[in-house]
């Protein structure tokens, strides 16, 4: 199992993000990299992590990937509304994913920082996924 199935994962998830008209009027943007400059709230991919975890005959993998969630509002709950956005939209679904067979995608943690800066405070939400793939037979 290449890298490749995490590449197909992610565009995968982006597309559902991106297609949800409800998230996205609560966005800037969603990013694979936010464009310098970015204004909150948006949505970006973060690490992503890729194990063989494939059976006899079958090339497999898990795929441990994050969203981070940023919001710039005086307190948490704009970033746990959004946060609660996305898992609800992530969490159980199954994407088309090209190429490759998606079992399950499970949230396995989220949390929520501030990020303080003489600019202004920063939330910034993180929700860790784990999805199982097998390469389409």
């Amino acid at each position: 199992m290449t890298a490749f199935a995490a590449h197909q994962l992610q565009q995968a998830v982006f597309a559902l993000l991106s297609a949800d008209a409800g998230l996205k009027a609560r966005l800037t943007g969603i990013y694979d990299e936010p464009p310098f400059g970015t204004r909150p709230p948006y949505v970006a991919f973060g690490e992503t992590q890729l194990r063989d975890t494939g059976v006899k005959g079958r090339d497999g993998a898990t795929i441990s990937f994050d969203i981070t969630v940023w919001s710039a509002e005086p307190s948490q709950m704009e970033a746990k509304e959004l946060m609660a956005l996305v898992d609800g939209l992530v969490a159980g679904a199954k994407p088309d994913v090209p190429g490759f067979e998606l079992v399950d995608i499970t949230l396995q943690s989220a949390s929520v920082v501030i990020q303080f800066s003489e600019a202004g405070s920063l939330y910034r939400g993180r929700l860790n996924y784990s999805a199982r793939l097998f390469e389409a037979v």
